[in-house]
């Protein structure tokens, strides 16, 4: 490639703000980093000892694009159970954590459409994914008092303006505030009447207290739904990047190509350790989300009292506040980490981790 054409590239990516947005960090990397999407959370010495075993049996070497085949199998089955979704290992892939998952699904199922309705707050992530190629991006507007949730009017109105693709987060990952059963419904019922698509980040469902309604699981949507998230929360694989996409069927090979493309696969022995995290997460993961209950219950009562402004969430391992524009740098001051609202599209808002130095970083903001 002639040295004009990499100075180019680079100068094209240098100044396309989509693909430079700033984002949450994708692991947390010491107690006081309450802003990075991932959990602080240690890992199994069973787990550690899949990926060893893995490692000494010679598995290192390139594996089926779409994950090794026991692990897909255990995502279906964990998809089925926790969210009633009809799903088999043919709709699976296993993604190098969730921000491939972002990508794969906005660039290869988007290919196919005229438009994608984005949410007005949404992860940056999916800024990012978008900023590869030009495309004509229909903005979906949201509801602050319902924690930044797409409206299902303005949804609807996407689709009747001829907007077919539609991304949507439940919980959002902003303030984890998640639609309602009924409100799952009532989109499946519009994808079933409009034909629409829609890519669903359920990610941080399985932190709702009581569970957390999939719209893959309504019976009018499922052949037009494409879930993503991360493989198994809070076990400990958050610096593995174990993420996963489920699909129809028919929207799979273009995918699996463009990850073939990007990546060959995704680390075989971390996808052991996945495996393995599969088989201890049904016992794992009550008591901890019953901590994180307790946690969370005490982080919002503090914030209360020190009359900061909650901004009501169903996702247990966050918290989100509208603050002061200072807020984040007073939390910095204290040595904290946030995410900040801003790099979602809702400014003056911060969405903090739920962990064991929370309710430090909210006195610092008093």
């Amino acid at each position: 490639m002639a040295s004009q054409t990499k100075a180019d590239i680079l100068a094209q990516h240098e100044t396309n703000a989509a693909l430079k947005t700033p984002a949450p960090g994708q692991i947390t990397r010491h107690a006081k980093d309450l802003g990075a999407d991932g959990m602080l959370s240690p890992l199994d010495e069973r787990i550690i000892a899949a990926a060893s075993e893995a490692l000494e049996a010679g598995q290192t070497h390139y594996v089926d694009v779409p994950g090794i085949a026991p692990l897909r199998e255990a995502i279906a089955e964990y998809l089925n159970t926790s969210f009633s979704a009809p799903c088999q290992s043919s709709n699976i892939i296993v993604t190098a954590g969730l921000q491939e998952s972002r990508f794969l699904t906005i660039q290869k199922i988007g290919e196919t459409f005229d438009s994608i309705g984005i949410p007005d707050v949404v992860h940056p992530g999916v800024q990012k994914a978008l900023g590869v190629r030009t495309r004509n991006v229909v903005s979906i507007a949201v509801d602050a008092d319902r924690g930044y949730l797409p409206t299902l009017g303005a949804i609807a109105d996407a689709v009747a303006g001829g907007c077919q693709l539609i991304y949507l987060e439940s919980p959002s990952r902003l303030s984890g505030a998640a639609y309602t059963s009924d409100e799952v419904d009532a989109i499946g019922q519009l994808l079933g009447e409009s034909g629409a698509t829609v890519i669903w980040d359920q990610g941080l469902a399985p932190w709702v207290d009581g569970g957390c309604r999939s719209l893959a699981s309504t019976e009018d949507a499922p052949a037009q739904v494409t879930t993503i998230g991360e493989a198994f929360p809070g076990m400990g694989l958050a610096s593995w990047f174990i993420g996963y996409i489920a699909a129809p069927e028919n929207q799979i090979p273009a995918m699996q190509s463009q990850k073939q493309i990007m990546a060959i696969c995704t680390s075989t022995a971390a996808q052991y350790a996945a495996l393995e995290a599969s088989s201890l997460f049904p016992t794992a993961h009550p008591p901890r989300l019953a901590r994180l209950r307790s946690a969370k219950s005490d982080a919002t009562e503090s914030a209360q009292e020190l009359n900061l402004n909650v901004i009501a969430g169903d996702a247990l391992n966050v918290i989100a506040l509208r603050t002061s524009n200072d807020s984040a740098a007073k939390l910095r001051a204290a040595g904290f980490d946030c995410a900040d609202g801003g790099d979602f599209g809702a400014s003056e808002v911060i969405r903090l981790n739920i962990n064991t130095t929370t309710a430090d970083a909210l006195q610092a903001l008093r």
